[in-house]
């Protein structure tokens, strides 16, 4: 419901808005037939352009006060700690089917996990917290109070995230302190921990290298880890190691593995989301609008340099800069400038046959157009329509633009089982608001901060394409 200073506003913007429609009205009603002169007919449009602008103003208005005052009723009729902790009410009840909705599985061990991690009273807490993170974007941090500025710095790992690191082996109160750690570490405000969720569930669906599989490793402590690379060996006996058949006593015949370890580190990586004043002020959705904005770089951003990065403050790419300086396999493509079938059919047979199964193409859009285009002697299509089926020979083929062109000597095409490339992450996201003389007139702009990193280990899982006839 709108509040008496709302109503009054809103009323003003509605009357507004039907003075300019009458005022259309008086205009049209000039000519009979309907047919305005050019000038006239401008003006016409002019008035019923700012007649639906008012009457959108007013619209905003009402739902962003009416958002406004479900979220304090929520903040009102939400129970206390003792409700929490058994026998709520039929308020207490409702607020539970609420959280669920929110919050996702609330479960027995759920419970008692975040009961420990953060207190009797863990729902009301993340509530709370969704309420001030919703505040803090729309207005800043003037506008926070003392509790609320405290609940923006508590970071809290979205539940998924917790359940990992208990089956890891760490201790209820070990993901506390790192919670704490995290927070420190990255600075800002946090993200709260189901925002962190929906942002990580959708990366994959925007990606080709997590969507492909890629192996993530979640960091509690410290910022990188060292990783194994194998070198030597064959397609099918990496780094040569291999087992003896007979007696226990038997030594095995080869044993030389080459096994060297490389630091993967979680870089730190910064970008800003831009809004308009007016998009920030009105928008009933403005916490989903600045997830879907968060999710949409950090998926165009990572998969750039999970592909082309050249580990310069960065992830290492399976590409670096676009070429082939991991000395990935190469199938040539059979010709000096383009693509053609008998190359990307090879391509496939460029890796192991036991990684061949969970392999899957990576290319641009043109690159794909052009492969559809492919035809045999008989003028027929080879490959058919890439984007309806979302397959080639009979595996995913994945989109990033990220990937380069079709030239001589390029590498638009790979072939590989994702797992082989290795992701870091430093668990937490924070985010910082700004609105300055930087920002520009009317414009709001969401810093967010994470750790990442990234680069191909197992590189003998992938295989690209060589523009080159031979």
């Amino acid at each position: 419901m709108l509040g008496r200073m709302g109503m009054a506003k809103y009323l003003d913007l509605v009357e507004q808005a039907k003075a300019k429609l009458e005022a259309a009205n008086v205009l049209l009603g000039e000519f009979a037939d309907g047919d305005l002169p050019e000038e006239k007919a401008a003006e016409f449009d002019g008035l019923m352009r700012e007649s639906d602008a008012l009457r959108l103003r007013a619209e905003r208005l009402k739902a962003v006060e009416t958002r406004d005052a479900e979220l304090e009723a929520a903040r009102k009729n939400a129970p206390q700690p003792a409700a929490n902790a058994g026998g709520a009410g039929q308020e207490g009840a409702a607020f539970k089917h609420v959280y669920q909705m929110r919050f996702g599985d609330d479960s027995e061990a759920k419970q008692a996990v975040m009961t420990d991690l953060l207190g009797r009273d863990y729902r009301q807490a993340l509530w709370d917290q969704n309420v001030a993170y919703a505040k803090y974007l729309r207005y800043g941090d003037q506008m926070l109070d003392r509790e609320e500025a405290q609940l923006l710095k508590r970071q809290v790992f979205p539940w998924n995230q917790v359940e990992y690191l208990l089956k890891a082996g760490m201790t209820v109160g070990q993901i506390k302190a790192t919670m704490v750690e995290a927070q420190g570490t990255l600075g800002g405000y946090a993200v709260p921990a189901n925002v962190q969720a929906e942002i990580a569930a959708r990366l994959p669906g925007l990606t080709a290298v997590r969507r492909g599989g890629a192996r993530v490793i979640q960091l509690t402590t410290g910022n990188s880890v060292d990783v194994p690379v194998y070198t030597g060996g064959t397609d099918q006996y990496r780094g040569a190691i291999r087992g003896a058949w007979g007696s226990e006593t038997q030594t095995p015949s080869e044993k030389n593995a080459t096994l060297g370890l490389a630091p993967l580190i979680a870089q730190i990586y910064t970008y800003k989301v831009p809004m308009s004043q007016s998009l920030v002020e009105d928008a009933a959705n403005l916490v989903d609008l600045v997830t879907s904005d968060i999710t949409s770089v950090a998926a165009i951003d990572e998969d750039t340099a999970f592909l082309t990065g050249d580990g310069a403050g960065k992830p290492l790419g399976i590409l670096p800069s676009s070429g082939n300086g991991n000395s990935l396999t190469e199938v040539a493509a059979g010709n000096a400038s383009t693509l053609t079938a008998d190359g990307i059919k090879g391509l496939k047979r460029g890796i192991a046959s036991q990684y061949r199964q969970n392999g899957r193409w990576v290319a641009n859009s043109d690159t794909y157009a052009l492969i559809e285009k492919l035809k045999d002697g008989s003028g027929q299509y080879i490959f058919g329509d890439l984007s309806d089926s979302g397959m080639l020979l009979g595996r995913e083929a994945l989109e990033s633009d990220a990937m380069p062109d079709v030239a001589a000597t390029a590498y638009p095409l790979l072939f590989a089982d994702m797992s082989g490339y290795w992701v870091v992450e430093r668990a937490g996201l924070t985010i910082v608001r700004f609105q300055d003389s930087n920002t520009g007139i009317n414009k709001v702009e969401y810093h967010v901060r994470r750790r990442i990193g990234g680069r191909p280990v197992e590189t003998w899982k992938m295989a690209v394409q060589d523009v080159n006839a031979s």
